[in-house]
């Protein structure tokens, strides 16, 4: 098992919130802490999980204190590592020119995990919960991992 892992804000977004496989995020979760792995986020993250927590504080799926509160669970997660060079912005960039995404922020979390791979020679999963991301790729990345699929295709 690999020392290095990326999770996609829908991943993150399910542990702190109940939603559809939030168990299985949460179990994911749990392995990575089990296991000590490194989570490896473009340097974005942090921000594209607020917006995920203030949407739902916005439309009274959350409380006020609820989302706080979220929001300081997030920021004690343990091992999170954000990343932001140029080797990252480059493949960023080349990947959503490749597969005809109309913005950067999914192709980035693909980008980490691809830069982390190369750099320490281990693989580094990236882990979604979108749908249209998984459609999209089409299985052209080895290394993207659909959360529906955890139980199936993941140790215990």
């Amino acid at each position: 098992m690999s020392n290095y892992i990326c999770l996609d804000t829908s991943v993150l977004v399910k542990v702190l919130a109940e939603e559809e496989d939030s168990e299985k995020a949460t179990a994911l979760m749990q392995r990575i802490i089990q296991h000590r792995q490194l989570i490896v986020l473009p340097s974005f993250a942090w921000a594209e999980v607020g917006t995920v927590l203030r949407k739902k504080r916005r439309s009274n799926d959350l409380s006020v204190r609820q989302a706080d509160e979220l929001w300081l669970e997030f920021r004690k997660f343990p091992g999170i590592e954000y990343l932001s060079d140029n080797l990252v912005m480059d493949s960023t960039y080349k990947i959503s020119r490749y597969f005809n995404m109309a913005t950067l922020y999914d192709a980035a979390f693909l980008a980490v995990s691809e830069v982390v791979g190369e750099r320490t020679g281990e693989s580094c999963e990236f882990w979604t919960a979108d749908e249209k991301l998984i459609n999209l790729l089409n299985g052209r990345r080895d290394y993207v991992r659909h959360l529906k699929e955890f139980s199936q295709i993941s140790p215990t």
